[in-house]
């Protein structure tokens, strides 16, 4: 009997020695060592980061690297397990890197034209995004401010949107009757309308002198600023008829370059509104506007004006010389300096 239970209680001791040994390997060798708190690792730089998690005997796991403009190249985004979790020692964590971005400052595309725009953009690897337009005193369709900024580093890709100039706004109005009214009375009516005037002398001798004996449009139609009244009336000689239209060739030849320029030409009236009469849409090529190379003058151009006009020339969208016309007068011609 002596002998049975001397047996039975190392049998005993053995099975409990096993059972505490069983139990240190599986929570020491497979469930882990201790309990430490994951460490915040993201928004820091990779090697940061290794050196924060081996600091909690926490290893580093697979990184998962993916592009990301805000966050600079090699820096953690995210992090598995998230920060502050209770884990054991010898746990891995898996963090989320970035990759980065090419990243380039967008053209300045102020004062360009919407499809000059268009075209720079694709050429610096960006994209035309939203274009809105607001009334404006620039030409219409010039870009008059960008998102994002040309001072601000971006993605190659981004979207970069656009405000453009809608022109004037333009008022219309309903054409009076201006039949037998006196010159003077005449512009009286219509100089606030804004509206440019062509006069036609012709002799009638049954007529009187210097009243409207025909006018076109015709009494009632709808007008706008910027249109244009002929009217006809004997002139007397004592009284001044005013606003008769003068129409001008204009030419210009480019100064020395290496290289061939894109060439503008715009027209501003006497009331302050600037059209582009050069190019047109019929003078563009394959959807690029015309260029001129050293040497080479622009002719044919022909524009019409009342009292007075100036005629601004620019070449890369640098102004290179303006054309200012007053009545009968020959031009003022002044040149710019081109980049």
């Amino acid at each position: 009997m002596w002998w049975l239970a001397r047996w039975s209680a190392a049998t005993v001791f053995f099975l409990a020695v096993m059972a505490g040994a069983g139990y240190y390997v599986y929570d020491h060798a497979l469930r882990g060592g201790n309990y430490v708190e994951v460490p915040d690792i993201t928004l820091r730089p990779i090697t940061e980061a290794a050196f924060l998690l081996a600091e909690k005997d926490l290893e580093m796991g697979r990184q998962e690297q993916v592009p990301d403009e805000r966050i600079p190249k090699y820096y953690v985004i995210t992090q598995r397990p998230a920060a502050g979790k209770v884990v054991r020692t010898g746990r891995k964590v898996y963090p989320m890197v970035s990759a980065g971005t090419e990243t380039l400052s967008p053209p300045n595309l102020i004062g360009k034209t919407l499809k000059e725009a268009e075209a720079e953009l694709g050429r610096a690897s960006f994209h035309l995004g939203t274009v809105a337009r607001l009334p404006h005193a620039s030409p219409r369709d010039m870009v008059i401010a960008q998102d994002p900024a040309p001072n601000r580093l971006i993605a190659t890709d981004t979207r970069i949107g656009l405000l453009v100039s809608d022109g004037q706004p333009v008022q219309t109005f309903i054409m009076p009757d201006i039949m037998y009214k006196p010159v003077q009375e005449m512009l009286q009516i219509l100089s606030p309308l804004g509206v440019n005037f062509e006069v036609n002398p012709i002799e009638l001798p049954d007529e009187p002198f210097d009243v409207v004996l025909y006018q076109e449009p015709p009494p009632g139609t709808l007008i706008k600023e910027g249109d244009l009244v002929t009217y006809s009336v004997r002139p007397s000689g004592t009284v001044e008829l005013p606003d008769a239209r003068r129409s001008v060739r204009l030419s210009y030849t480019a100064p020395f370059s290496w290289f061939r320029r894109e060439i503008r030409v715009d027209v501003v009236d006497r009331n302050g509104v600037c059209t582009t009469a050069f190019p047109l849409e019929k003078h563009y090529v394959d959807g690029l506007p015309p260029k001129i190379g050293s040497g080479e003058t622009l002719t044919g151009l022909i524009v019409s004006f009342i009292d007075e006009m100036t005629v601004r020339i620019y070449l890369d969208n640098q102004l290179a010389q303006s054309q200012y016309y007053k009545g009968d007068a020959e031009p003022a011609i002044t040149d710019y300096t081109v980049e």
